[in-house]
């Protein structure tokens, strides 16, 4: 056995104990960015379960995944998504019990649901924060246009209603880059952002546990 063999399980348990002195500080949310490419890799889909299945053991209770996808002609794009779509759906079959999740496809429209109540799953398959936000207004311009909302009605809770995620993520974790996509701009304002210094291919368990503890020892500021 050589010593990284021996190395990473005991850090994996440090970290895990770590952790769970502070478990109340867990993230609530967690956000994560992915390229397509990500998940065509043989291993890709069996490592956003194995995550998925990380952060619900750890009491994170929901986890939004965005796929950049980067195919721009519309029919390939189309079924790239639609690839993805059945990948996703066959792994997640394998989810805990009490799982819940919905796919998004690039034009923000439910593709596919499974109730849940104890841990939520939001993918979005190239569906970005600027189109959210794009459709969250011309969704509300219709409402007062037919005069269901007044102009005077609207504000940021009621765009923050019209999001597919209504929810903040307290972390951003991109595996292997520095740049973040434009996923969840409206909500992920205040969220700590998180860089893993490998691909997701190489993603171990023991990173994800990084992330978390490190989260975990930050201060956080909203802003201010």
């Amino acid at each position: 056995m050589d010593l990284l063999s021996f190395a990473y399980p005991v850090y994996e348990r440090y970290l895990t104990w770590q952790i769970a002195r502070e478990f109340s500080n867990i993230p609530r949310h967690v956000a994560i960015i992915l390229k397509e490419t990500d998940l065509f890799d043989p291993e890709g889909i069996e490592r956003l379960t194995s995550t998925l299945n990380i952060f619900r053991k750890f009491k994170v209770q929901i986890v939004s995944v965005y796929v950049d996808i980067l195919k721009t002609d519309p029919a390939l794009k189309a079924e790239v998504i639609s690839t993805l779509k059945a990948k996703l759906e066959k792994n997640f079959s394998s989810l805990h019990a009490g799982t819940g999740y919905r796919i998004y496809g690039a034009d923000g429209e439910v593709n596919s649901i499974a109730p849940g109540n104890d841990f939520l799953v939001y993918v979005s398959l190239g569906f970005g924060g600027r189109d959210e936000i794009m459709r969250a207004v011309l969704t509300i311009l219709e409402e007062v246009k037919a005069g269901t909302v007044m102009p005077e009605e609207v504000d940021e809770k009621m765009l923050e209603s019209h999001l597919l995620v209504n929810h903040e993520p307290d972390i951003m974790i991109r595996s292997g880059g520095q740049n973040l996509s434009d996923f969840l701009v409206w909500q992920s304002v205040y969220s700590e952002l998180y860089f893993t210094d490998v691909n997701w291919k190489d993603v171990r368990k023991v990173d994800l546990l990084r992330a978390m503890r490190d989260y975990q020892k930050r201060k956080r500021r909203y802003g201010r």
